[in-house]
């Protein structure tokens, strides 16, 4: 058997072929009944004019079809245009549908400061969706076209150019320009992810109580951390006493700071009494996935932990911490780059899910309940 194409040219107009099988023996009587089958004007004596293109394998032939005229295929492409809707939805989500598991790929997009990982991850469901919906679309179209009178002059071309390929390519670009569903944002809305915002600075960490043998100096990371909170120091050392835990050096009062405290100063320094490890401080709370997919994951300037989440010390490379239970009296704006700091100095918005390369987390440590971890966290974005 062997696959030919044929196409030839006579009196002017093109003849291409439709697939038909004949054996290798056969193929030019067969060739010849099935031409003369189409067109009594066609004769051996023309085979000279066909190109023949053949493969050992196997043995197509297609039988003879006039090339539909550059007129007609205007006249079908301007049909299909005429029976398109403005806008279409070809990708559909369900509740089930959602970013949940999905933490280190969101953490990439944090990393990267680009949607990219994400949009990828759903490639190949977003596009199998529109291939689906396009398809039956574009069958609808044809046969409304094939049963509509205002069409009859296209209507015996309709299935041979409905059959071209890069007709209904076409077609499918076409449609998919109008597609108006959104599924990113769709799963955006159910998804829950917990995140925490952790201080560095130019310091390592803050001792645990133990290892600072229950004595603070207002200076280093703990003075980072005094500020951070707003506290008074002159308070702070006034509580500490109180508490049995020895405040050594100068605590300024910073009188210009009462009232606007960010937490409690007895619930701090229980915080403290209650680390277990050096650590980091720490805020909780929900990543705000949307906000950060509207501006492709893109650089911000403030982060905004709201009113009644929790704070408090937290070490993500061994998976230790402190109770956790500093709740804010207050919005905190907090800078990510704090201003005449050396540049390790920032505040990071990080993912806080298991196996999202951002260490230990503090679910994974903690185990706590969904309502720990408040409100979702804000960002601030320079206009």
């Amino acid at each position: 058997m062997a696959t030919v194409q044929m196409v030839c040219h006579y009196n002017g107009n093109l003849f291409c072929c439709t697939k038909r099988r004949f054996a290798s023996n056969d193929l030019f009587s067969a060739a010849g009944k099935a031409w003369h089958s189409v067109t009594a004007e066609i004769y051996r004596r023309h085979y000279q004019n066909c190109l023949c293109f053949c493969n050992p394998l196997a043995v197509n032939l297609n039988l003879l079809k006039i090339m539909i005229p550059d007129e007609i295929n205007k006249q079908i492409e301007n049909a299909f245009s005429s029976e398109m809707r403005g806008k279409y939805h070809l990708v559909y989500t369900d509740c089930n549908d959602s970013f949940n598991y999905s933490a280190e790929t969101i953490h990439e997009c944090i990393e990267k400061k680009d949607s990219a990982p994400l949009l990828e991850s759903l490639d190949d469901k977003i596009v199998s969706h529109q291939n689906e919906m396009c398809n039956e679309i574009m069958e609808e179209m044809k046969d409304k076209i094939m049963i509509d009178s205002k069409y009859a002059d296209i209507h015996q071309y309709l299935e041979e150019w409905f059959e071209n390929d890069d007709n209904r390519e076409q077609l499918r670009f076409k449609i998919v320009d109008r597609d108006s569903s959104e599924p990113v944002s769709e799963m955006i809305v159910r998804t829950n992810i917990r995140a925490r915002v952790t201080q560095y600075s130019n310091f390592d960490a803050l001792p645990d109580n133990w290892s600072s043998r229950n004595i603070y100096h207002y200076s280093d990371y703990f003075k980072d951390i005094v500020d951070t909170l707003y506290l008074n120091p002159a308070i702070v050392k006034k509580t500490f006493v109180e508490k049995g835990i020895s405040a050594v050096g100068k605590f300024p009062n910073l009188a210009c700071r009462n009232g606007k405290e960010a937490v409690e100063y007895s619930v701090f320094a229980d915080e403290l009494l209650n680390q277990s490890c050096y650590c980091r401080l720490v805020f909780m709370g929900l990543l705000p996935l949307q906000t950060l997919y509207d501006n492709d994951f893109g650089s911000y300037h403030k982060i905004v932990i709201p009113k009644g989440n929790n704070c408090g010390f937290f070490n993500d490379w061994n998976g230790g911490g402190s109770l956790l239970g500093m709740e804010l009296k207050r919005d905190l704006v907090l800078p990510v780059q704090i201003p005449q700091k050396t540049e390790y100095d920032r505040f990071c918005l990080e993912v806080d899910e298991r196996n999202c390369g951002t260490g230990y987390c503090i679910d994974e440590v903690y185990g706590l309940i969904r309502e720990a971890w408040g409100k979702e966290i804000q960002l601030i974005y320079k206009p």
